[in-house]
């Protein structure tokens, strides 16, 4: 059987595949059959990246795939593509107004519309490329308001242009269904994403026989404004296709309902039976019915019951254990509040959520990363965008951060745009957060690094240990700093040291939000964190108070992590606050006799513990600890939140919420380390090396050899001229 086939077999019950109907709670349901595994075949010189029978367990854009016959189309691939061929039928009805000029009931008639239904059910190939079904409904029989002529009336809507994201995300919605995963998106605002649900709805609803299509949202608001633009579609399609999609709607035809039949004078009913249904589904419950092939979350960002709603509706796309249907959900950027928790965490954790996850790298960093699927602002850019349908990301990413700039002197206005016109999804989820901390002074300084750019960035590397004569590594000695181009380790601010080489006890302390597993023992949980740990300076002279280090990471091996905070505790002379649900790095640290850098349990988090010990490692996460410790950060941004150089750091910060607290792993250390600066409050910053020196620990002004008034740690050489200059002032 070749690729179509397996695709048609899967997608549409046809009179072929009728026998394949099982009785299930005495209802008829219609069991497709998903393609079955193949051997693969190696084949030399293929014209595809994956081919048929490869194990496919995340969407790559930049892969072709010969299951779904897609192919890249960028600025660097896909030169030969032309969607011209792709769009004659709408072009055909916008020059002639109409799809086919043939006499009903003749044989050009019956076979031009056969035509057109094998087009929207099984994908149109020309060449090298092929578009799916939905897609190919989409560009010649889907009708949206015409932008370029918006308000000309004699005009009102047209045909959508041809955009290659919008290809791709067609292509990833047939591959979930041909592999059985659900498919998540968060995208932009304003790029016809909402436009594209209502067409996936309604074309199967025309073109394939007893297929059922249900809608849920929240609110009334979002369920109808969906169902408005499927009801447009079915409108066009009765009136302008000289019937060749015209669909009865005699037995159900109600404003969330509709069933796609006729009824003889004794009122029974035959026909096609397909049928559209909304849900307003306020509460998980709620999601109840008919199984249906395809089951969209409308406006999910803004659902705070999305999550067990999601999983109460699998009943409804699996029959005995055996996939059906599919969920498809999206959100927008924009959205705010808790309510974004669930899609935030759907869209993070793909897999936990039979999701097929989206390689991309559309982060900060530029990583690599298996999300659900994403959609930034500057995939689509009319004037920017060729004949292909390919924008120019990078001018069309300029044009936005233009807008952002003028913007920048609100930034209220800014962090609502960002969001909205969102270039990565942490920008989408920007108003996520339960506003804990001051939002305005978290995105003053966003604005000040990502578009003033008056902010100095912390510096990636790593840290060493230094070598015995043996070759063996000396965990005694102070670490090695190697700056680096990329890392999981970031410092903004190295530890401040006397002359000699001295660090100082008691100026530095450390937040640990630890993890027991590695990246390759956590398949299968849900919201896995990052082991994460904030250093920060405490007050010291003039300078105020700062954090100076951020390490995050899930390794492979979680020792590495170990590892690491060890190098950092030692490389700043620290104790860190361990939080004390993690057993593995107190082991650790025993075991390599380290514990010295761990801080016993602050007597702040003692009066919420029954018979607490302050000999203890670690703080347990109560909610009276956790809510202490928001309100010192809380503190520290109104006070010094100009100070924080770290962007994950803020943006942690803004989007936080307790809702889905497990997710902020940096606000989790922050929140230890706040404890422990409360904890070392009234000890005096010395150094190291106190003991051995009469006065070292001096910080404040002193002239140098050359007469220059200086603030800082007062050289021993010139200890008279620091008392010289006090004298003077």
């Amino acid at each position: 059987m070749d690729k179509k086939a397996k695709i048609r077999e899967w997608a549409e019950p046809t009179p072929r595949n009728y026998d394949k109907v099982k009785k299930v709670e005495e209802e008829e349901i219609i069991i497709p059959t998903p393609p079955k595994e193949v051997e693969v075949v190696k084949k030399k010189n293929s014209n595809w990246d994956v081919i048929i029978g490869e194990e496919i367990t995340f969407f790559d854009p930049s892969l072709s795939y010969e299951i779904t016959g897609y192919r890249p189309i960028t600025m660097d691939k896909g030169l030969d593509f032309d969607p011209k061929p792709f769009m004659e039928s709408g072009e055909t009805y916008k020059r002639t107004g109409k799809y086919c000029t043939f006499p009903f009931g003749t044989k050009f008639y019956a076979d031009f519309w056969t035509e057109q239904t094998r087009r929207c059910n099984e994908g149109y190939t020309i060449g090298n490329y092929r578009i799916t079904g939905d897609h190919y409904y989409f560009l010649n029989f889907y009708r949206l308001p015409n932008v370029k002529n918006y308000g000309n009336s004699s005009s009102p809507d047209d045909f959508p242009n041809f955009y290659t994201k919008q290809y791709e995300y067609f292509h990833y919605i047939e591959l979930c269904e041909v592999l059985g995963y659900d498919a998540a998106a968060l995208k932009s605002r304003g790029i016809g994403f909402s436009e594209i649900a209502g067409g996936l709805g309604v074309r199967p609803y025309i073109t394939q026989r007893q297929y059922r299509v249900l809608y849920t949202a929240f609110t009334e608001t979002y369920l109808d404004k969906v169902l408005e633009k499927c009801w447009k579609q079915l409108e066009f399609c009765n009136q302008n296709t000289q019937g060749g999609f015209k669909r009865l709607r005699q037995k159900i035809n109600q404003n969330r309902f509709k069933r796609s039949s006729r009824k003889d004078k004794a009122g029974n009913e035959s026909g096609r039976m397909s049928e559209i249904e909304g849900i307003i589904a306020d509460a998980p419950k709620k999601v109840r019915g008919d199984r249906c092939r395809r089951l969209f979350f409308e406006e999910a960002g803004s659902d705070p019951v999305l999550i067990k709603k999601y999983g109460q509706a699998e009943a409804l796309v699996k029959i005995l254990g055996k996939r059906i249907g599919i969920r498809i959900l999206w959100g927008t950027g924009g959205d705010e509040g808790s309510s974004l928790a669930g899609l935030a965490s759907i869209f993070f954790n793909p897999k936990d959520y039979e999701v097929l996850p989206y390689k991309n790298n559309y982060n900060e960093k530029g990583e690599w990363v298996y999300t659900g699927f994403f959609v930034p602002a500057y995939a689509f850019v009319d004037d920017l965008t060729d004949d292909r349908g390919v924008t120019n990301e990078v001018l069309a990413k300029e044009y936005y951060e233009k807008l952002r700039k003028d913007k920048a002197s609100n930034p209220e206005n800014l962090l609502i745009y960002k969001s909205e016109y969102c270039f990565t999804p942490s920008d989408a989820l920007l108003r996520e957060g339960s506003n804990e901390f001051d939002a305005i002074r978290l995105s003053e300084q966003i604005t000040n690094i990502d578009l003033l750019k008056n902010v100095e960035l912390p510096v990636a590397g790593k840290l060493l240990w230094s070598l015995n004569d043996d070759g063996s590594q000396n965990m005694n000695a102070l670490p090695i700093w190697e700056p680096m181009k990329t890392g999981k380790l970031l410092i903004a601010e190295h530890p401040i040291i006397d002359n000699d080489g001295s660090t100082y006890r008691n100026l530095y302390v450390a937040g640990i939000d630890s993890i027991d597993a590695d990246e390759s023992s956590s398949t299968g949980q849900k919201n896995v964190s990052d082991f994460c740990i904030v250093v920060k300076r405490k007050q010291f002279g003039m300078l105020d108070p700062r954090i100076v280090a951020v390490y995050k990471d899930r390794p492979k091996d979680v020792r590495e992590a170990y590892n690491m905070s060890i190098k950092l505790l030692q490389y700043y002379n620290c104790q860190a606050v361990l939080e004390s649900t993690r057993v593995g790095i107190i082991t650790y640290f025993k075991d390599h006799k380290k514990t010295n850098y761990l801080m016993k349990r602050p007597q702040a988090t003692l009066t919420d513990i029954v018979n607490g010990n302050s000999n203890m490692f670690g703080t347990p996460a109560t909610v009276k600890v956790i809510s202490h410790y928001k309100e010192l950060i809380r503190n520290f941004i109104n006070d010094y939140c100009h100070t924080i150089s770290f962007r994950e750091v803020l943006d942690q910060a803004l989007r936080y919420s307790d809702a889905n607290k497990k997710q902020f792993d940096i606000i989790a250390a922050w929140g230890m380390c706040e404890l422990g600066e409360e904890e070392l409050h009234d000890k005096t910053p010395v150094l190291r090396n106190q003991s051995k020196k009469e006065w070292t620990s001096d910080v404040g002004y002193y002239f140098d050899d050359y007469g220059i008034k200086r603030f800082g740690v007062i050289p021993q050489t010139n200890k008279l001229k620091w008392q010289l200059g006090n004298l003077r002032q």
